[in-house]
């Protein structure tokens, strides 16, 4: 019986170490996930925007330098128009708005004592919440301080939009709906070639007058509409249980920006599956891709938390695009024109990944 077990365990580690992509599962991709996790997952130096209104420019810059000495906030805006912090934040420069009032004081001798208004974006609730308790604490730091512009304040008037109860499901469902269609459009592409490699109908194809292009798009059309059914339901379910917003716009991200992020991922599975001899090779190759990508996309981290390299790599994967496109259609309530934006660069990865796939089919019929 020893024999027998030893010749099998020898015989299969022979068969993993001449396969790439079995190496590249066991030994890659671990160690890229303790880069990403050591390196790219944690706080930044600047994840909470912020934008300064005052009644006067020398008042403004007081308060920003004072918000600036913080870790992980940057001052991105100062103005001295009424309320132009608010606005600021509703048309997305800022995280977190700071209204400081009028000041009574000799030349303002009959003005109100009126509380500190901050506005603060909801759509990404872990940052909501970051944000609201360091502006919080720093105030009451000067209070406690006995700063002139905190004492003669009554608190804090904290107005949350997009999100008002800063609920967490309002964050990551919108965002869940990509994952899903990610997922399952990668497997469906990834198993296109190789399962029929492996059934023998891939000699077939090698030989019927059909070109690759035609070839890539009649793959990708059934399983476009799939995947844009999928996300739609996922959407339809965070809407009917957990009552997430469905602003009219949101039709964008059902018409243009759910089908093109289905077929991009079904491309980049047909151009795995192109390379990969057996299907299970095909979906080591799928899982080597969605992980890095859920990570970097803004899905289970704040993408404002990490270093700058970290979001700049994060942009190579489409769910960091869609990522941004269902919280702006779904949660901020973004215009028309907003939406349809996030849904260029999502284009312009599908045609990479369709010329990929047809490059790697004529590879593979030449081999």
């Amino acid at each position: 019986m020893m024999p027998a077990l030893v010749g099998v365990a020898r015989l299969e580690l022979l068969r993993l170490i001449r396969s790439p992509m079995a190496l590249s599962l066991l030994l890659v991709v671990p160690a890229f996930q303790v880069v990403l996790f050591g390196y790219a997952i944690r706080p930044g130096e600047h994840a909470i925007t912020v934008a300064i209104a005052a009644p006067g420019r020398e008042e403004a810059d007081r308060f920003a330098e004072r918000l600036s000495r913080e870790l992980g906030i940057q001052v991105v805006e100062r103005d001295v128009a009424p309320r132009s912090a608010a606005a600021a934040v509703r048309l997305g420069r800022a995280l977190a708005g700071i209204d400081l009032p009028i000041v009574r004081s000799p030349d303002h001798p009959d003005a109100p004592t009126l509380p500190l208004r901050v506005t603060v974006d909801g759509s990404n609730a872990p940052l909501a919440h970051s944000a609201i308790d360091r502006i919080e604490k720093i105030y009451w730091r000067e209070r406690a301080q006995r700063d002139r512009f905190a004492d003669l304040r009554m608190g804090l008037a904290i107005e949350r939009i997009n999100n008002p109860l800063l609920r967490d499901s309002w964050t990551f469902l919108p965002s869940l709906s990509g994952v899903v269609v990610m997922i399952a459009a990668l497997m469906l592409g990834c198993l296109g070639v190789a399962r029929e490699r492996e059934g023998g109908t891939w000699e077939t194809l090698r030989t019927m007058p059909i070109g690759s292009l035609e070839l890539v798009l009649g793959k990708l059309a059934p399983g476009t509409v799939i995947g844009t059914v999928q996300g739609l339901a996922v959407i339809g379910l965070a809407r009917g249980l957990f009552g997430v917003p469905l602003p009219a716009n949101a039709v964008w991200l059902g018409l243009v920006v759910l089908p093109l992020f289905a077929a991009v991922h079904l491309a980049i599975g047909l151009a795995i599956s192109m390379r990969a001899r057996t299907q299970l090779a095909a979906l080591q190759g799928a899982v080597a891709f969605y992980l890095p990508a859920m990570l970097l996309s803004g899905f289970l981290y704040p993408v404002e938390t990490m270093p700058r390299w970290a979001q700049l790599l994060g942009n190579v994967f489409p769910l960091t695009h869609y990522v941004r496109a269902a919280r702006l259609a779904l949660v901020q309530g973004g215009r028309a024109e907003a939406v349809l934006a996030t849904a260029a660069p999502i284009a312009g990865l599908l045609v990479v990944a369709i010329a990929l796939a047809v490059l790697g089919r004529r590879v593979a019929v030449d081999d």
